[in-house]
């Protein structure tokens, strides 16, 4: 994929080229990865579209195992430092998110505590693995909290 050395390409291009080459997509198989036109994803990586809508960066994020906020940061996948507020923004939306979609309500506490579990391990990930890795399996953690906590509930009920 050729590389433009046009300075005024937006930084999150590269960082959507350098998550591509991760994970071994070319534009046409992110563009079916992501439920896109070929022509769209063509066109941001060629820096014809800027900024796109938020609905497209989450499918772009979603496709390559990461979040928006992540993809459209103005740090490389390399130089990205998870920022607390950033980050929390994050696991609490993809927490509501998800919580809507699976129809499990949360109370304001169970929330809270989920959230800062889900903080705590990505913390812990990024120690380990770096910044890419932890913010890459946010969905994933919230789904396995969230089963967890279904069936410590039912648990309780016997």
């Amino acid at each position: 994929m050729p590389r433009s050395k046009n300075k005024t390409m937006p930084r999150w291009v590269e960082t959507l080229r350098d998550l591509m080459e991760s994970e071994g997509l070319n534009p046409r198989s992110l563009s079916l990865k992501a439920g896109l036109s070929p022509t769209a994803v063509r066109d941001m990586l060629e820096g014809r579209s800027r900024f796109p809508r938020y609905d497209t960066a989450e499918a772009l994020a979603r496709a390559l195992g990461t979040t928006p906020a992540f993809l459209m940061s103005n740090d490389s996948a390399e130089e990205h430092t998870m920022d607390d507020t950033g980050l929390l923004t994050e696991i609490i939306a993809r927490l509501q998110e998800i919580s809507e979609e699976l129809e499990h309500p949360l109370s304001p506490r169970e929330f809270a505590a989920m959230a800062a579990t889900i903080y705590r391990r990505m913390q812990d990930e990024e120690k380990k693995h770096g910044a890419a890795s932890a913010i890459q399996n946010i969905g994933a953690k919230i789904y396995d909290l969230l089963d967890y906590e279904k069936l410590r509930k039912q648990g309780g009920r016997r």
